[in-house]
């Protein structure tokens, strides 16, 4: 997924800071407030006439555009356990880049894929394997790609399908992907040793997110508590409850500390 954009203020710019454009073939910006999409074009009225000036959506072969605010948003709601919310925060900007969505500068990827993990995290299977097939077909961006793959890998988990899941890991791993990406693979295959109640090898690959992807936070909680959860399912209910009280200390607000705190003493 695309890093944190840093909007810079030359000396000599007198145009307004981080400003949302589209940047046509032509090399024309048209500032997103100037213009309005509608049937299939961008148009601008003409200050004075009121008469129209269109340019087909073909002619726009980049985005100018700063981060929304509302990704961040939207991602901390669903790592809070409010997956509802964060869909509702992020589907306006996915419908915004979705006439945009194979263009770079565009956020529609990002949008895709918080929406599609919020479509999971509420159980939304159906829904949440479309929307991971969509990025898959439409995203040109192959981090994203491999975020769809993987839920597609764990929506065959949840249909209790691990042997499919596993060979969907594989495939995934063959490419070149982020840390994220790269945790959460070994994550999930903790998450298929655990379904076999294969308990010390889900333990290994849960043990594997913090001490080889660290500064991952956004896999990190649930990695605690899928190694909780295999502490107690080979019966050292020690360490299991060592690891339910680390996540719950360390991660206090995620959705993961809550069901930490309702399958422990604390």
């Amino acid at each position: 997924m695309k890093k944190f954009f840093l909007c810079l203020l030359m000396a000599v710019s007198v145009g307004p800071l981080c400003a949302q454009r589209y940047i046509l073939k032509d090399g024309k910006a048209l500032n997103q407030t100037d213009v309005e999409v509608k049937d299939g074009k961008l148009v601008r009225v003409v200050v004075g006439g009121g008469a129209e000036v269109s340019y087909p959506l073909s002619q726009v072969v980049r985005l100018d555009w700063p981060e929304p605010a509302e990704l961040a948003a939207a991602a901390d709601l669903l790592a809070a356990g409010k997956a509802s919310e964060a869909e509702q925060k992020v589907t306006p900007v996915y419908n915004q880049f979705s006439l945009f969505a194979k263009l770079p500068g565009s956020w529609w990827s990002d949008a895709a894929v918080i929406r599609a993990r919020a479509l999971f995290a509420q159980k939304k299977v159906g829904e949440a394997e479309s929307a991971a097939k969509e990025i898959n077909s439409t995203s040109t961006d192959r981090e994203d790609v491999s975020a769809a793959q993987l839920l597609l890998a764990e929506g065959q988990l949840r249909l209790e399908k691990p042997d499919i899941a596993d060979a969907m890991l594989d495939e995934i791993s063959r490419n070149a992907v982020s840390s994220e990406i790269s945790a959460r693979a070994v994550k999930l295959r903790g998450d298929i040793a655990y379904q076999r109640k294969e308990f010390e090898k889900a333990l290994g690959f849960y043990l594997q997110v913090p001490a080889f992807y660290g500064l991952c936070d956004d896999v990190l909680p649930s990695a605690l508590l899928g190694s909780a959860r295999a502490y107690r399912g080979y019966g050292d209910t020690s360490r299991s409850d060592r690891a339910y009280l680390d996540l719950i200390v360390t991660y206090p607000s995620s959705s993961e500390a809550a069901l930490a705190k309702t399958e422990s003493n604390f």
